[in-house]
């Protein structure tokens, strides 16, 4: 089964994270890419650049791409989907690392189970390095258990994600939006009538040490949630009520300061090893 692995970068990254991650995803997988398609999103320092030269030198595998000027993850992804070669695309972010046996454990199961459309992951999150927070977001297996998460939050780590292509794209691929450029690809797949699974096993290791809470505060944040939120209930995938409970829900946590944010999320969102 052939895959692409589709991998955004963009000058903020840390060229010391990014260059663990494409090791992660080449040499050090036990089932490695046919391909890896690398967008750059805007220019890029000169430092992730000599990086990106020197793997695409040792790795013929490595097909890169330049955007000229910053359009933002949802369109460069977009962009980078389109120039995917194979049916199956996996997703992998420019600071996670791959654990060795990903690639092969996914492919495995899709094999074994050709209805599957869409197919995550757990993932264990880490600060500076592997293990020191010890702590997991696992998310429900089955179909039926994931789309019930979905009316509420996004039922998949989208850096452990492989899916098909074509469903993708028919799907309107990723939408242009700051946020939930992932949340709003798994619910249009559904709708056209993918079949979601999550795997238990912890296969990506999340770099969370790089503000990710921070971004998921405010009032910026929560108006993106909150167009999400307006698309189900117009297409009636949500309720009145339930859209009124998970606004309501929703504002009072994007209000809270950080450290009260990361303690919820810690607290309530996700599991010690």
């Amino acid at each position: 089964m052939k895959f692409s692995v589709l991998m955004p970068v963009y000058f903020k990254d840390n060229a010391e994270y990014f260059e663990e991650a494409l090791h992660s995803i080449t040499t050090n997988q036990q089932l490695k890419p046919d391909e890896v398609v690398i967008v750059e999103d805007g220019p890029i320092t000169e430092e992730l650049n000599q990086l990106l030269t020197d793997f695409e030198r040792a790795n013929p595998i490595i097909q890169r791409y330049r955007l000229s000027e910053n359009q933002g993850m949802g369109k460069a992804m977009n962009y980078g989907l389109r120039q995917t070669s194979f049916d199956w695309v996996a997703r992998m972010d420019s600071d996670d690392i791959a654990r060795p046996e990903r690639f092969a454990r996914q492919v495995e199961y899709l094999k074994a189970n050709p209805n599957v459309t869409i197919l995550g992951s757990s993932i264990e999150e880490f600060d500076k390095t592997i293990g020191d927070k010890g702590m997991v977001r696992t998310l429900p297996e089955n179909h039926g258990e994931i789309m019930k998460m979905m009316r509420m939050r996004n039922p998949i780590n989208h850096m452990t994600v492989f899916y098909r292509r074509d469903i993708a794209l028919k799907a309107g691929g990723y939408w242009d939006e700051r946020y939930f450029e992932d949340y709003n690809l798994w619910y249009e797949m559904s709708k056209k009538g993918a079949v979601l699974h999550n795997l238990p096993d912890n296969l990506v290791d999340v770099r969370v040490g790089n503000n990710m809470i921070e971004r998921r505060s405010g009032f910026s944040y929560f108006r993106y949630e909150k167009l999400l939120l307006k698309k189900f209930l117009k297409d009636g995938f949500i309720s009145w009520p339930l859209y009124i409970n998970l606004l309501t829900a929703k504002l009072t946590l994007r209000i809270l300061p950080v450290p009260l944010l990361k303690w919820f999320y810690g607290k309530f969102l996700r599991k010690a090893v």
